[in-house]
C-alpha cells in the first residue's frame, strides 16, 4: 500500500467519479483505475461497486475509509 493508492481511494470515495478524481489528482483516468485495482488486490477485497453509470463504495470500502 502506498500514498498514491490511498490518495486515489480517498478522492474516488469523495467524488464517486473516476474522471473528477483524475482531474483532482493530476493523473489520467486509467492511472487512477490502476491504483484502485492495485489497492483492492493488496487488500483482497473490492472497495467499490462499478457499473457503466455509477461508482459506489462497498461495505468494506466504507469501513476502510
Amino acid at each position: 500500500m502506498n500514498t498514491t493508492q490511498l490518495e486515489c481511494f480517498i478522492s474516488l470515495s469523495n467524488t464517486l467519479n473516476y474522471m473528477k478524481s483524475s482531474e483532482q489528482l493530476g493523473l489520467s483516468q486509467p492511472a487512477v483505475t490502476k491504483q484502485i485495482k492495485s489497492l483492492e488486490n493488496e487488500l483482497g477485497a473490492r472497495l467499490f461497486d462499478r457499473t457503466t453509470r455509477s461508482v459506489s463504495l462497498t461495505q468494506i470500502g466504507r469501513k476502510f475509509l
